[in-house]
C-alpha cells in the first residue's frame, strides 16, 4: 500500500502522522497556554477587584492554620462531589453546581497563591504588594503542579484541598488572636 501511494506521488503515511501528531500538540500547548493566563486573570481579578477582603481573610486563614485548612477541604470537595451526584441529571441545576465550584476554587486559589508568594517573599527577605505575592505564588504553584508525579500528585491536591479548607476555616474565627482579620481600608470615610 506505502509502495502504491509512493509510486502514485501521494503523501507518506509517516510525514502524515508526524504532521498530525505536531498539530495536536501545538492546539494542546495552546489550550494549555491559554487555561493557564485565564486563570491567572481570573485569580487576580478575584484577588484586587471581586473579593479582596475574602481573600485576605482565606488567605490569612490558610497561613496561620494551613494543617487544619487542608483536612477541612475534603468535606467541601465531598460536598460538591455530593451535589454533583446528586445533580447530574439536571442540566441547569448540575451547571449551577460547576459554576458554584469554579467560583469557590478560584478563591481557595486566590488566597493559596497570595499565601504562597507571601512566603517566597518572605524567606527571601523582601515585602511585596499583594499583585506580587499573588503573581509569585500563582507561578510557583503552576509551575509545580506541571510535573508530572510530584506536581499532579502532591502539589496540586495539597494546594488545592488547602485553599478549599481555607473556605470553611476562614469562616471561623482564631483562637491565636482576639481580633478578627481586618477588612482592607480604601481610604473612604
Amino acid at each position: 500500500m506505502e509502495g502504491m501511494m509512493a509510486l502514485a506521488g501521494g503523501p507518506n503515511p509517516e510525514e502524515l502522522q508526524k504532521l498530525f501528531m505536531g498539530t495536536g500538540f501545538l492546539a494542546s500547548a495552546f489550550v494549555v497556554g491559554a487555561a493557564g493566563i485565564v486563570s491567572l486573570l481570573g485569580i487576580l481579578y478575584m484577588t484586587m477587584v471581586v473579593a479582596p477582603n475574602a481573600t485576605q481573610r482565606l488567605s490569612g486563614a490558610l497561613r496561620e492554620r494551613n494543617i487544619l485548612s487542608f483536612f477541612a477541604g475534603i468535606p467541601v470537595v465531598g460536598f460538591f462531589a455530593l451535589t454533583g451526584a446528586i445533580t447530574h441529571k439536571s442540566g441547569p441545576f448540575s451547571a449551577l453546581n460547576a459554576v458554584a465550584f469554579g467560583v469557590v476554587l478560584i478563591l481557595a486559589f486566590a488566597a493559596a497563591a497570595e499565601d504562597i508568594g507571601r512566603r517566597l517573599y518572605w524567606a527571601c527577605g523582601k515585602d511585596g504588594s499583594r499583585a506580587s505575592h499573588l503573581a509569585s505564588g500563582w507561578l510557583v504553584f503552576a509551575f509545580g503542579a506541571a510535573f508530572p508525579i510530584l506536581g499532579w500528585f502532591v502539589i496540586l491536591p495539597w494546594v488545592s484541598l488547602s485553599g478549599l479548607g481555607s473556605v470553611l476555616v476562614g469562616l471561623i474565627p482564631s483562637k491565636k488572636s482576639a481580633d478578627p482579620v481586618k477588612d482592607i481600608d480604601f481610604g473612604e470615610k
